[in-house]
């Protein structure tokens, strides 16, 4: 979501710019305004498409809920945290933690992911002595989409 909104803010604040840029370059009197405007709108564009995608890369490997069909179809399984690793990112209040899962499944065989979670501190450093085993769903379509309750 977040990504969205700093994708779509970038978008206006370019046409913005470029809007400006035209109309203050007309009158000798304002063509000045006209570059120093323009630049700093195209700045901060720029800050706004870094945060969009910065905030898009951490949304792609989130740990997302499924949907309520997805859910009742889901398999039980279990996720064996192998590592955790605090980032610098922070979003609401909580770091972002990424996340190195065995998922065992009850039907089927073991496998690796990883995945980034919005933890608090004292639950990242729990899962980051390892040894810990949260119970998940995993999508019966798709088993990189998995969902863990206790990092919800």
């Amino acid at each position: 979501m977040a990504s969205i909104v700093f994708g779509t803010t970038a978008g206006i604040a370019v046409l913005v710019g470029v809007v400006l840029f035209f109309r203050l370059r007309r009158k000798p009197e304002t063509r000045v305004g006209a570059y120093v405007s323009a630049t700093f709108l195209f700045l901060g564009a720029g800050v706004l498409t870094m945060g969009s995608i910065s905030f898009g890369s951490l949304e792609s490997a989130a740990l997302r809920t499924l949907t309520a069909e997805e859910r009742a179809e889901a398999v039980a399984c279990d996720a064996a945290v192998l590592g955790a690793e605090e980032t610098s990112n922070k979003l609401n209040g909580r770091y972002i933690w990424v996340l190195r899962l065995r998922v065992t499944p009850q039907e089927g065989s073991p496998y690796d992911i990883e995945r980034t979670a919005r933890l608090t501190s004292s639950m990242g450093e729990r899962l980051e002595r390892g040894n810990v085993v949260l119970p998940c769903l995993v999508a019966r379509t798709d088993n990189t989409r998995i969902e863990i309750p206790a990092l919800a």
